[in-house]
Parts: C-alpha cells; sequence; structure tokens
C-alpha cells in the first residue's frame, strides 16, 4: 500500500498576529486606569515637592553650615506634600508643633537629669533615664499641642532628636533647628496653596 504523503498546514504570513511590546503609554495607562486623575497626579506631587522641601533644607544647611536639616522635618515635608489645607500642616501648626517638642524635650531632659547620660550616638545601649525622657517629652508634647492649637504629629520625631542626645540642648541648636522649620513651613504654605488651587481648577 503506497505510503500518502502528509504535509503541515500552515497559515500565510500575512494573516498571522504580529505581537508588539507595549509601549510605555500603554503601561502608564493600564497602572493608572480606573484611577481619578488627582491620584495618578498625587502619585508625582507628592515625591516631588517633598524631595523639593528636603533639598532647599538641605542647601541651606550646607551654605550656613548650621544643623537646617534634621530627621523631623522628613515627616513633615511628606505631610505637607500629601495633605495640602490639613490643620496639621498649616504654617502655625508646622511651627509652633516643632517648638513645643523642643521645649518638653528639653524641660524632659532637666527634670530628670538626663543630660549627663551617654547619646544615642554613643553606640552604647540607651540609657533607661533617657527612655523616660523620651515617654515624657513626647506625652506632654502631645497633650500641650492641641491647647495651643498647633497640632503636629511629625513634631515628636523632635522631641526624640533632644531626648536622645543627638542634638545638644543649646541656644544654637535650637536656632537651627527652628530655621529649618521655618523654612519648610513657608515654602510648604506656598506649595500648598498652589496644589489647591489647582485642585479647584480641575473640577
Amino acid at each position: 500500500m503506497p505510503l500518502m504523503a502528509t504535509t503541515t498546514p500552515t497559515v500565510p504570513l500575512s494573516s498571522a498576529r504580529e505581537t508588539k511590546p507595549p509601549s510605555a503609554t500603554s503601561i502608564a495607562t493600564g497602572l493608572w486606569k480606573g484611577r481619578s486623575p488627582a491620584a495618578a497626579s498625587d502619585a508625582v506631587w507628592v515625591p516631588l515637592i517633598s524631595g523639593v522641601l528636603i533639598v532647599v533644607a538641605g542647601a541651606l544647611s550646607l551654605a550656613t553650615g548650621k544643623p537646617l536639616l534634621f530627621a523631623a522635618l522628613g515627616p513633615t515635608a511628606i505631610m505637607i506634600a500629601a495633605s495640602p489645607g490639613h490643620t496639621t500642616t498649616r504654617f502655625h501648626n508646622v511651627v509652633v508643633g516643632h517648638v513645643i517638642a523642643f521645649v518638653c524635650a528639653w524641660l524632659a531632659i532637666l527634670l530628670l537629669g538626663a543630660g549627663k547620660a551617654p547619646s544615642l550616638l554613643s553606640g552604647q545601649s540607651i540609657p533607661v533615664v533617657r527612655v523616660w525622657a523620651s515617654a515624657l517629652a513626647v506625652a506632654v508634647t502631645v497633650l500641650v499641642q492641641p491647647s495651643l492649637r498647633a497640632y503636629h504629629p511629625p513634631a515628636a520625631a523632635t522631641a526624640l532628636l533632644v531626648t536622645l542626645g543627638v542634638y545638644r540642648t543649646n541656644w544654637q541648636t535650637a536656632v537651627s533647628m527652628l530655621a529649618g522649620v521655618i523654612t519648610i513651613a513657608l515654602l510648604g504654605e506656598w506649595f500648598q496653596r498652589v496644589r489647591l488651587a489647582e485642585r479647584r481648577a480641575s473640577r
């Protein structure tokens, strides 16, 4: 019985579906599909403005040789960028909130005699007296801020920087930290107004 030749069916090249790699536009559209334009713009605005605020404070710190940029300004910058118009991000709240935290930390150190204890940067274990001073400073800060209409949670980090001995409680440090806070608060106030105006215009 003769063998019948078998052929494999083929698809014409012209009818074959061509696959192309997704473009950057389609990827971005997919990422933000179903999300509001405000959410998409916030994803750019918040990290951008947070970074700008820190860069400005850092540039002034480098120019003056003073600690205008310190750790507590990080969460303050993020709150300003992410929550424009919120009560806790007002100029008054930011500045007075950090001042209250610094004063409460300074008083806690004096009352508990923690000033001579090794600091967090000494490489040793945190002394118990500094732990108690930190707890007291944060608690009093949270207690006093609302009564002065200056509630600003990131200021608690300022209290810890002082009670843990990262910064010394002297006038030079206090003035430098205050200058950094005022810089962030002033520039942040302007950015908040710009952002709120953009949101009103987009409605």
